[in-house]
């Protein structure tokens, strides 16, 4: 139920952006957005520096309750200050190296456990609490067929046009008759350059910086895909994917769901033998609709799409609580 605008916290979400950072700490951040809008006022802040400088002047311009960090650019130092300024402070991680000063830390990989000692800091972990939008709480509506006949190719918003072209190069040499999906990210390579390396390629359809990819998704039989959260998007929808680390802290995530028989993982991008090792799983998977079936429903078992809904109710018990969570009071 939406509250009445007197009654709406405010909160600032603060996230990496830019080309070495990718979408993905913007996404979330946004997810969330989306899943505390019902009852509270947000401003999502995407910065390529280093510091919480602009969060905190947003917090204190806002009258701000809370203050979510998604970003490997704010020390702990910096975090655990930032509690004297408003009442809760919500870290979203990937590492995995507990604890952290926040009073709620977010974290979606497969195989986390909380520190020992947690203290009175929340720990939402597993992709139960994967921050997705709203949309993939939907139950996808996917049959799964005999033959590949679209693959979709996602491998990050900052999108490596010549990594782009070695792997869908893979893909089209195990399915010569596919037609494939190609995105490419708002923050890599220019889409005319991703079209230059696939150019070559035929039956190719460059999708420069979709709003969602969510429709791309439903549309696939299959996927290669960044070990970020497309990976987990992926899940949600129930597609079958292969699985390419493109940065450390993908590993982790990609590891897990490959794990738990949620996807197929290819290798690091860096590596000279991916191209290799994605033309061989995808002609696995090409012939063995049984097992994309399992891959994508084990996906969509593990990812609900309820992750940023859950984080949001989190956040607003926290907030309902009688006494000062962080420091300041609201």
């Amino acid at each position: 139920m939406a509250t009445s605008p007197a009654e709406r916290p405010r909160v600032v979400l603060r996230a990496d952006g830019g080309r070495a950072a990718g979408l993905g700490h913007a996404r979330r951040c946004r997810a969330l957005a989306e899943a505390l809008a019902p009852w509270a006022e947000c401003r999502v802040l995407v910065e390529e520096g280093a510091g919480l400088a602009g969060a905190l002047a947003a917090a204190r311009e806002l009258a701000a309750a809370a203050l979510v960090v998604d970003s490997y650019r704010v020390s702990a130092r910096e975090l655990a200050a930032a509690r004297a300024a408003v009442r809760l402070t919500v870290r979203v991680d990937d590492a995995g190296r507990f604890p952290l000063p926040a009073d709620v830390v977010v974290n979606p990989a497969l195989g986390v456990r909380p520190p020992a000692d947690p203290g009175a800091t929340q720990y939402l972990l597993g992709p139960r609490y994967a921050l997705l939008a709203g949309a993939f709480a939907a139950a996808p509506a996917r049959s799964v067929v005999a033959r590949v006949g679209r693959v979709l190719v996602a491998l990050g918003g900052a999108t490596p046009a010549a990594l782009m072209g070695r792997v869908a190069r893979a893909v089209r040499e195990a399915l010569p008759g596919a037609a494939l999906d190609a995105v490419a990210g708002p923050a890599g390579d220019a889409a005319d350059a991703v079209r230059a390396a696939l150019a070559d390629l035929g039956d190719v359809t460059v999708h420069a910086a979709p709003a969602s990819l969510r429709p791309l998704m439903l549309r696939a039989d299959l996927a290669v895909s960044a070990g970020g959260v497309t990976a987990l998007e992926l899940a949600a929808t129930a597609t079958p994917a292969v699985g390419v680390c493109l940065a450390a802290n993908q590993r982790r995530n990609l590891l897990g769901l490959a794990d738990e028989g949620a996807l197929v993982a290819a290798g690091d991008a860096d590596d000279p033998g991916l191209p290799a090792a994605v033309r061989a799983a995808v002609a696995a998977l090409a012939v063995d609709p049984e097992r994309r079936r399992r891959l994508g429903a084990r996906g969509r078992a593990l990812v609900d799409g309820l992750g940023a809904a859950r984080v949001a109710d989190a956040m607003r018990a926290r907030l309902a609580a009688p006494a000062a969570v962080g420091g300041a009071a609201c």
